[in-house]
């Protein structure tokens, strides 16, 4: 399991390619990721998948395969590290981490509930680049100790600009190589900080993908660098379960937590930004791919059908045991690999919930004035197929005072924003179905029971 941090949408060549109006992206090699563009081609690219629209309760959904608005504590739940020990598999997280579900669950060693083998990990955002004989030190946005089992590891960073991105695959790499040794089957989680900021590229990165670039180049180069390294990795994961002879036997799944920030990544064309309800907030890159997909003669190019994070869960449990009692998960996701393969039609009905607490960050507003980073409401998105039901709660103050909105999301894509961020209408409708917002409206009250929740 790849997945990358504040991805925007149409960040990637094989999602910019969906669209006719997408700017052309040129460097000195082409496409900038030539493995995931491959891995696609020979797989199948989701176009309609959704992760939430910031990082925290997307890794939850990830871990747990339940919508971010459930609860997930220790003994109560089995995560899918658990679940894939339990099975016989030798189980690594390498990267960021970024929820209370990891810090409590996840990340210690719990002889009796252990999620993950080994772990080596980091909160939030932090520099890239690190110092030749760097200690780990346990605090936040700075790597913590490399766990392997009970055992702490005094890591220390191999050389003078050792880049984050680099250090994972190199991880990565070597846990493959020792499971294959002790002919150990194995789950990778390896969720990369990158493209979320701070935006720090190799050097030698960019020169590769812009020669004739002189100093660290702009923003929309800094992040291509980015994604370079980020491929380059996906390539050398590849590459050595070839040459282990494993990678027919492994499925790879590439996404996201949320799309990109404002001024800085490429979403287009959806609507919106991280922190947001809309698609350009929750909307994701989604790339899945098997020897055995890769040979379905009726798998299609993209699925256009509902997937969102909690599927990952559930499709790579079917996948290492194929008897596994999905039911007992109770999950909010499925196994969507028959309707990849194309044995079966996308999946009809189904539904996705969003929740986001507000603030200025959000586009949201107080009277017409910025609330400067103070809570003010919440909202909640219901994804039914085509559609999305909007519940806002404005003022703290009413919590069960809700205006609700109804958005036809082919109606979203390429609908501009407003100049002013801190307007109503900016939650304002884009159909006015009644019978339609009336039975999401019903939809959305069952499953919370009228109530507001949280993560």
């Amino acid at each position: 399991m790849i997945f990358c941090d504040d991805l925007g949408f149409g960040e990637l060549p094989v999602y910019r390619a969906l669209y006719e109006d997408s700017d052309a992206v040129e460097t000195a090699i082409g496409s900038f990721t030539p493995n995931l563009d491959e891995l696609a081609r020979r797989g199948v690219v989701c176009t309609r998948a959704y992760g939430n629209n910031t990082c925290a309760p997307a890794r939850m959904s990830l871990l747990t395969g339940k919508w971010q608005t459930r609860k997930a504590q220790l003994g109560e739940h089995r995560l899918i590290g658990y679940q894939m020990r339990s099975r016989g598999m030798r189980t690594a997280h390498f990267g960021k981490y970024h929820h209370e579900v990891e810090k409590t669950i996840t990340i210690p060693y719990r002889p009796d509930h252990l999620e993950f083998d080994e772990f080596f990990g980091l909160e939030a955002m932090t520099n890239y680049f690190r110092r030749a004989g760097e200690v780990i030190a346990e605090r936040k946005n700075s790597p913590i100790t490399y766990r392997v089992g009970e055992r702490t590891i005094d890591y220390k960073f191999p050389a003078e600009g050792a880049y984050l991105t680099d250090t994972l695959t190199d991880l990565s790499v070597d846990f493959i190589s020792r499971c294959v040794q002790d002919e150990k089957p194995l789950l990778l989680y390896l969720p990369f900080n990158a493209p979320h900021t701070p935006i720090q590229a190799k050097r030698d990165d960019l020169r590769t993908l812009f020669p004739e670039l002189e100093g660290e180049g702009d923003v929309r180069q800094r992040i291509m660098a980015m994604m370079h390294a980020v491929d380059r990795g996906i390539g050398r994961l590849i590459q050595t379960l070839k040459e282990r002879r494993q990678l027919d036997n492994t499925l790879i799944l590439f996404t996201g937590d949320n799309n990109g920030e404002h001024d800085l990544s490429l979403n287009h064309p959806l609507h919106g930004y991280k922190h947001e309800p809309f698609d350009g907030g929750i909307r994701v890159p989604f790339v899945v791919w098997s020897k055995t997909l890769e040979n379905s003669s009726s798998k299609p190019e993209y699925y256009d059908g509902l997937v969102s994070l909690c599927d990952i869960l559930p499709t790579a449990l079917r996948y290492v045991d194929p008897s596994a009692d999905l039911a007992a998960l109770q999950s909010d996701g499925t196994d969507i690999m028959p309707q990849l393969a194309g044995q079966k039609p996308p999946l009809e009905g189904r539904l996705y919930l969003n929740l986001r607490t507000l603030n200025h960050r959000s586009n949201t507003w107080d009277g017409g004035r910025d609330t400067e980073g103070e809570t003010i409401g919440s909202c909640t998105a219901l994804i039914a197929d085509e559609w999305k039901l909007i519940r806002l709660t404005q003022d703290r103050r009413q919590k069960h005072d809700f205006s609700y909105a109804l958005h036809h999301l082919p109606d979203m894509v390429g609908k501009p924003l407003p100049q002013n961020s801190l307007v109503e209408d900016y939650y304002s409708g884009t159909s006015d179905n009644q019978t339609q917002k009336n039975r999401l409206i019903r939809q959305l009250e069952e499953l919370t029971d009228g109530e507001r929740v949280s993560y």
